[in-house]
């Protein structure tokens, strides 16, 4: 009966690490309908990070991808996941990823009127080239 027991395990196993992957939305930061439309799911999204702010005690950044940033979409990190980037190698993630292309990957929710992604390790964001 044990055998059964796992043997039935790994079978099981094997039939959920082989189902297909759902694919992943990808989106230009500029589609504000698009991202809207896409709340609270995972989605890729490439655009260029216009504007960065550390708020003023040290807690959120915010990437900023439009010229006006109550109007676009925002990757937000917060300071509990600045480790996390400093062992990446990137010491400031405001100026390190200001004013260049990136791909974000996340869940987009709605925080005060606008779209964000929350950014909680660096393998959700990367440079590209342009």
């Amino acid at each position: 009966m044990r055998k059964f027991s796992i043997i039935s395990a790994v079978i099981l196993g094997l039939l959920i690490t082989t189902r297909p992957i759902p694919a992943v939305t990808s989106i230009n930061a500029n589609n504000f309908i698009q991202i809207i439309s896409s709340t609270s799911q995972y989605v890729r999204i490439e655009g260029k990070v216009f504007d960065s702010k550390l708020t003023d005690n040290s807690k959120v950044v915010f990437l900023n991808f439009g010229k006006n940033f109550n109007t676009s979409l925002s990757a937000v990190i917060y300071n509990t996941n600045f480790p996390a980037f400093i062992d990446a190698g990137i010491e400031q993630p405001d100026l390190y990823f200001k004013n260049k292309n990136v791909v974000i990957e996340g869940i987009v929710r709605i925080c005060n009127g606008k779209p964000e992604i929350i950014i909680n390790s660096p393998d959700q964001i990367k440079v590209v080239e342009d």
